[in-house]
């Protein structure tokens, strides 16, 4: 009798689309049943809100490119100033003498790249601008001899942790501060706790790190990535025979590390340090200077468009250091946008449920249900309660300044009548809680981007960062804990049973 071997079932995870997708239509479903939507009535007269149809599934991530333009244009610009770096073997050479300079030390990389990054994500919310950098950690990571999850848990935990302790970062602290409506309140209010809370996290996270990383080393088989060592090696790994890192290449390096530094130096608000040097000198140039530059915002305020327009010319200039011809240009700069194409995708497939939440109504539905009875805990239970509440809604609003405009408004007045001052330690809960939750949930642009593009799954992720992860969320709650006993007030408003409804929701 002939017996033919049957193949053992693996369960693999679908894709990041079909996740994000799948999610989208779960949400879908789950709008027809009676009570999660809302409706109201525009200026015109017009009703909006209610279930969504099976078209919105499609028609949700097309409105995600169109939310998130500014954030797909940047790392499509990114993917080619880096594809002409690539062309040009200035990347190969440079990754290689600093391995070769690094010999022996090369475990420092991952606390420096981990406390530039969270500096960035604390002050800035420094998030999607590291997408770009990781096929270049990650080879300089493999030739030391770790895997290619130490890389990605460097960049993503690095500026992750930063945007959970987050101190002046405008898109969570600045907008939920705005968005509460406690007069004296803000961002800076409750800042030395924060700050105190981001020191310990960053330490925490760059301890773990450094530790998985010298122990996947030391223990390869360790690795949950390394039954495919070989693909990653073939995938990110610098070739043996290097290119020589000539002038032009050392030149070209030089500009490639000097953009990024100029990068996080253009979104620093220095105007709000009480340093208008950049704000003076942009009134200058518009005024006596417009061939140079008219239609441009200063240096501390700068978006994603500008950044763009930054490295634009980042990639002109290192083009002409080593110029092969205009065509050469063109195509190297589509190759290295097409390489990073899917990391757009992922950022826009996600975006997309946001606007269905949105458009629904579930959003405010879901927000305006569960604030009101929080408002009867104790200040400490409040915290506690609060923070979980973030955690859950996170799931589903992944948007920081998305969800702090739309939960603010309701839940600031509400900590203020449990107690005095306790919106400020309510804003830190919910960067806290958010920022956990962006650096696990399939609904994370960022998370998914940076695993598109790391070629890793998301099962491998949370079986090496699970941990970390764990105990990022106890040390915060540890943290919040400690920060509803410290001194922190501001004047009173009236409860919240006697507020307007900033939303209109009854």
């Amino acid at each position: 009798m002939d017996v033919k071997s049957k193949k053992k079932f693996k369960f693999k995870l679908p894709t990041a689309f079909t996740i994000l997708l799948g999610i989208t239509l779960l949400i879908i479903i789950i709008s027809w049943i009676p009570g999660t939507t809302q409706t109201w009535t525009d200026a015109d007269g017009k009703v909006l809100g209610g279930p969504a149809g099976i078209f919105d599934l499609f028609l949700a991530p097309m409105q995600g490119f169109k939310d998130k333009v500014d954030v797909i244009v940047f790392i499509l610009v990114l993917g080619g100033f880096l594809g002409i770096i690539i062309q040009l073997k200035a990347l190969d050479a440079g990754i290689g003498r600093l391995v070769v300079k690094m010999k022996g030390c090369e475990i420092w990389i991952i606390p420096i790249v981990m406390f530039l990054f969270s500096v960035g994500g604390t002050t800035y919310g420094m998030g999607e601008e590291t997408i770009a950098l990781y096929p270049v950690i990650i080879s300089v990571l493999l030739a030391a001899g770790f895997d290619v999850l130490t890389a990605v848990m460097a960049i993503l935990f690095g500026a992750g942790i930063g945007c959970i302790g987050s101190t002046l970062n405008p898109f969570v602290i600045q907008v939920a501060a705005d968005s509460a409506g406690i007069p004296d309140l803000t961002s800076t209010t409750g800042i030395i706790w924060r700050a105190v809370s981001w020191v310990l996290l960053t330490a925490g996270g760059i301890s773990f790190v450094v530790w998985y990383a010298l122990r996947v080393r030391r223990t390869p088989g360790k690795s949950p990535l390394f039954d495919k060592k070989d693909f990653y090696e073939a995938e990110f790994a610098i070739v043996d025979d290097l290119p020589e890192y000539n002038g032009k290449r050392k030149a070209i390096m030089a500009i490639f590390m000097l953009s990024f530094i100029f990068m996080i130096f253009s979104l620093i608000g220095w105007d709000k340090f009480g340093i208008p040097f950049f704000v003076n000198f942009t009134e200058l140039v518009s005024k006596h200077a417009l061939f140079i530059a008219h239609f441009f915002t200063p240096l501390g305020q700068w978006s994603f468009m500008e950044i763009s327009a930054f490295f634009f010319i980042a990639s002109i200039i290192i083009a002409l250091i080593n110029w092969k011809g205009e065509e050469n240009y063109v195509n190297s700069f589509i190759s290295g946008s097409a390489d990073i194409l899917s990391v757009c995708l992922v950022i826009a497939f996600a975006t997309g449920i946001g606007f269905i939440m949105t458009n629904t109504g579930m959003q405010t539905k879901l927000i305006s249900g569960l604030s009101a009875p929080v408002s009867k805990l104790g200040r400490t239970g409040f915290i506690m309660v609060a923070f979980f509440f973030f955690l859950i809604i996170s799931f589903v609003i992944p948007s920081s300044s998305g969800f702090a405009q739309t939960v603010f408004p309701i839940l600031g007045p509400v900590a203020n009548s449990v107690a005095v001052g306790l919106t400020s330690e309510t804003i830190t809960a919910f960067s806290f809680a958010n920022g956990i939750i962006n650096l696990i949930s399939p609904t994370s642009a960022i998370l998914m981007a940076a695993l598109s593009i790391s070629k890793i799954s998301y099962g491998s992720f949370m079986k090496a960062s699970w941990p970390l992860i764990v105990g990022i969320v106890v040390a915060t709650i540890i943290l919040l804990g400690i920060g509803t006993l410290l001194p922190i007030s501001y004047p009173a408003v009236a409860p919240f049973s006697e507020t307007i409804n900033p939303l209109n929701l009854n």
